[in-house]
């Protein structure tokens, strides 16, 4: 048996969108990014079903979609920004339903992985 020790749980998703960097819908172009959650728990396991459809409802509105449109992303549609703002979203959703995220990564490719780490809440 393990000692008391931090559990976590890694979710994965994809997610393709399009987005420009000077704003111009004429320039954009598509990527698929990996997006990985890693959820603490203190249980033996979690509830996928909830857990799943949270982070599948933050992702799934920016699905195909230009980021540029969104307000979030009018001054800074990279990469970078959209996992911060991702990020915040989907920690926000699973506070709200007991679950907390410890560890979020983005990329495009797995040579190029966004993580933001530690206390994820200010």
């Amino acid at each position: 048996m393990l000692a008391t020790v931090e559990k976590s749980y890694k979710l994965k998703t994809f997610v393709a969108i399009q987005h420009s960097f000077d704003g111009n819908k004429d320039n954009s172009h598509v990527h698929t990014v990996e997006i990985n959650c890693n959820i603490k728990t203190t249980e033996e396991i979690i509830d996928y079903r909830l857990t799943e459809s949270l982070i599948g409802s933050c992702v799934s509105k920016y699905e195909n979609k230009y980021l540029n449109d969104f307000d979030d992303f009018k001054d800074d549609a990279t990469i970078e920004h959209f996992g911060e703002v991702l990020c915040s979203e989907i920690d926000h959703e699973l506070v709200q339903n007991g679950y907390s995220m410890n560890r979020f990564e983005i990329g495009e490719t797995p040579l190029r992985v966004y993580v933001i780490t530690d206390e994820l809440r200010d």
